[in-house]
């Protein structure tokens, strides 16, 4: 069709539409894998159960992004439908945690809750594996699709290889999380001087002693499973988790036909291959984190992390998050309070005396108006109306109504006019 209408020998208009489309599709994928990577970093040495899972939703948001600039919309909007629910079910999950350990946040000062919460236990290890890429469960079929697309990208490998290195880390820190929280002794029972030895069992926590009823319980902290309210939607969300990344299989990809109309052809043998090494690397860190933490769990929330022990610096700078707010505190925040200062002085010390001055200059006119008013204007106005005043009296003093002086003005002017006559003929 580039071909109707075009004479011989003239030069074919080529569009920049596909260039621009490129470039932005290039700068959405490398944002996206480097923030994948980095805000899975960050989570890896967090102790807020919630605060773990947000950094995870960040380096998650950073997937979809991938997926959106190396395979289209179908990629990135696969893995935001799976995400959408299996991350629900984690949050709501580490806030049915955070009820039975009584609004306590700090997984160091948890352990131990899958023979206190078994529902809640269950349903976050399915949220858990979902989010780590475990095969059959839903992240796993979005994860890869992500992953596949990133290593068939023409540009570089590199976005396939960091999203490798963020599924590792997801792996790591979402096990990590669920060894401190669910796995071990509880190492906190919310009053002082109790120690770990005397945490209550699970048959404590459920059945107390009549005696000591539930206040007692209360008072120790002894953590508990949340009610139904709680547990009825973390089981629905477990099964969407579970099960809802079958409609984006490459076998049944009906997900991917509906967004985008048509069904691509997928090389299985390269299918397969990438799921078996995107399995090992989750694997691995599932493995290195349980190996970690479940051999050398902490013994008190006091007692510092693993890795903090190996690696004190490394560990320092991930949990303070590369340190960015402490940059943004140094430069953005600076920033804007020395604009505030600026701006302040410059309303206080410029506007003001200028809206001084201003006012001054118009008080000092309304003054000179005022001068010319009164001794200018109104004592020449004032004299004349006087005049016309007195004029209009004398005037008025000839229409006084009476015909008697009427006739004598018109005798007198009958004279005065026949004495004219009279003295003008006679020149």
């Amino acid at each position: 069709s580039g071909g109707e209408g075009r004479g011989e020998g003239e030069p074919i208009s080529v569009s920049h539409s596909s260039t621009l489309t490129s470039a932005a599709l290039i700068t959405v994928t490398w944002i996206g894998a480097i923030t994948a990577v980095f805000a899975a970093l960050i989570a890896v040495a967090q102790t807020d159960i919630k605060r773990i899972l947000a950094y995870s939703t960040v380096s998650q948001l950073g997937y979809m992004m991938m997926g959106l600039g190396v395979g289209g919309v179908a990629v990135g909007m696969f893995h935001l439908i799976t995400h959408a629910f299996f991350k629900a079910l984690l949050f709501l999950g580490s806030g049915s945690v955070i009820h039975g350990c009584h609004e306590e946040q700090d997984i160091r000062k948890m352990g131990g809750l899958r023979k206190l919460m078994p529902v809640t236990f269950a349903t976050y290890c399915v949220g858990m594996l979902a989010l780590a890429g475990v095969p059959l469960f839903s992240g796993f079929w979005s994860k890869d699709e992500i992953l596949h697309a990133a290593y068939g990208w023409e540009f570089s490998k590199l976005p396939f290889l960091l999203g490798l290195f963020g599924a590792l880390l997801t792996a790591f820190y979402m096990t990590r999380q669920v060894c401190y929280v669910f796995f071990g002794d509880y190492r906190s029972a919310g009053s002082p001087g109790r120690s770990a030895s005397t945490a209550p069992t699970a048959h404590e926590s459920f059945h107390p002693s009549p005696a000591v009823g539930h206040a007692a319980d209360e008072a120790v902290g002894a953590p508990h499973e949340s009610p139904r309210v709680m547990t009825v939607p973390l089981l629905i969300l477990a099964g969407f988790a579970l099960l809802l990344g079958f409609v984006g299989t490459p076998a049944w990809p009906w997900f991917q036909s509906y967004l985008t109309g048509h069904h691509e052809s997928v090389t299985w043998w390269g299918v397969l291959l990438l799921m078996l090494v995107s399995t090992g690397v989750v694997l691995a860190g599932i493995g290195i984190a349980a190996v970690i933490y479940g051999l050398l769990p902490p013994d008190s929330p006091e007692e510092k992390d693993v890795l903090e022990r190996w690696q004190p610096a490394l560990f320092a700078v991930l949990r303070d998050k590369f340190y960015v707010d402490e940059l943004y505190e140094a430069t953005v925040v600076r920033l804007n309070a020395g604009f505030s200062r600026f701006a302040h002085w410059l309303d206080t010390m410029v506007l003001d005396t200028l809206v001084i001055a201003v006012s001054y200059l118009v008080l000092g006119v309304s003054w000179v108006s005022r001068l010319i008013d009164e001794y200018v204007i109104n004592p020449g106005f004032n004299e004349g109306c006087e005049r016309l005043r007195a004029g209009g009296g004398f005037f008025s003093k000839l229409q006084n109504g009476q015909v008697q002086d009427y006739l004598r003005v018109l005798a007198l002017a009958l004279t005065v006019f026949l004495l004219l006559l009279t003295w003008g003929c006679s020149q």
